[in-house]
């Protein structure tokens, strides 16, 4: 058997991509989609969902948007509006020194560890505050550095929420060619050349061999204005709604015995590191 798991990260980012994820749940491929819950979308998104069978998870995030916490309290993490620092602003104003995975790894961490780890927290409540219950996984949005990370695995283990990277740290499952998109930096001009459909189809579905699990993240959606003010990835939202509903690519995994899977699967399941 093989086994997939494909999951939308960004609901309610904004509402055209809302409305384009819940979209990819009810006729295409998504199982499991990662909320904000910081957004003007948030409230709205909430509400289309909580009747949609889907395991829903929290993207948390710190660069979109204004935070649930008092900009006083994390005056780090946000810009003198209040408003978090964008992925971008942080990346030209931190020395990067590499990476590790998938966890930026900075000269000097820029998300002091009390701060990100209140704001983490917080948005948690958050999502129990929008959607009357916890969140079924949690799941980094943009940029991950030692502190966030240490700061999710703290208020995961907490509150008992699946946290995403274990799976994507663990061996036994399998990260599908392209199950991650890095567009920081890549133009319209270069989204626009993506044929996500038949990457998916030509690369990353035909990886999976029988017995293995696998996973892969689109971010799917529609656009709208609000989304340029928040996120460069844009027409790459609208290219991966279109292969998450694609008919050839639902057929694909149909004919090859592909079970579609959710983090409540994994949950019952042991870690390896």
């Amino acid at each position: 058997m093989k086994r997939l798991l494909v999951q939308s990260d960004d609901y309610g980012i904004t509402r055209a991509v809302s409305d384009g994820i819940l979209r990819g749940i009810k006729e295409g491929i998504i199982r499991n989609t990662g909320m904000f819950v910081n957004m003007e979308a948030s409230q709205k998104a909430a509400e289309q969902i909580k009747d949609i069978d889907i395991c829903l998870g929290i993207d948390i995030n710190y660069v979109a948007g204004k935070p649930v916490t008092d900009p006083y309290q994390i005056p780090h993490l946000v810009r003198e509006d209040g408003s978090f620092i964008s992925s971008g602003e942080l990346l030209k104003t931190n020395r990067l020194m590499g990476m590790d995975g998938m966890v930026y790894l900075f000269e000097e961490d820029p998300y002091p560890y009390e701060e990100i780890l209140l704001e983490t927290e917080n948005q948690v409540k958050q999502f129990y505050n929008l959607m009357g219950k916890w969140p079924e996984y949690l799941h980094p949005h943009s940029i991950c550095t030692p502190n966030t990370e240490r700061a999710a695995r703290k208020v995961a283990d907490k509150y008992q929420i699946f946290h995403s990277m274990r799976m994507m740290s663990d061996s036994t499952y399998k990260r599908l060619p392209g199950a991650v998109s890095l567009t920081k930096g890549r133009s319209l001009e270069e989204q626009l050349k993506q044929d996500v459909e038949q990457e998916f189809l030509m690369n990353s579905l035909p990886a999976l061999r029988e017995g293995e699990t696998g996973y892969y993240i689109f971010h799917c959606g529609y656009a709208d204005a609000d989304l340029l003010e928040v996120s460069s990835l844009t027409v790459k939202r609208i290219l991966d709604l279109k292969a998450a509903l694609s008919k050839t690519v639902k057929d694909y995994i149909t004919d090859n015995g592909i079970e579609l899977i959710t983090y409540r699967d994994l949950a019952e399941e042991p870690f390896h590191a």
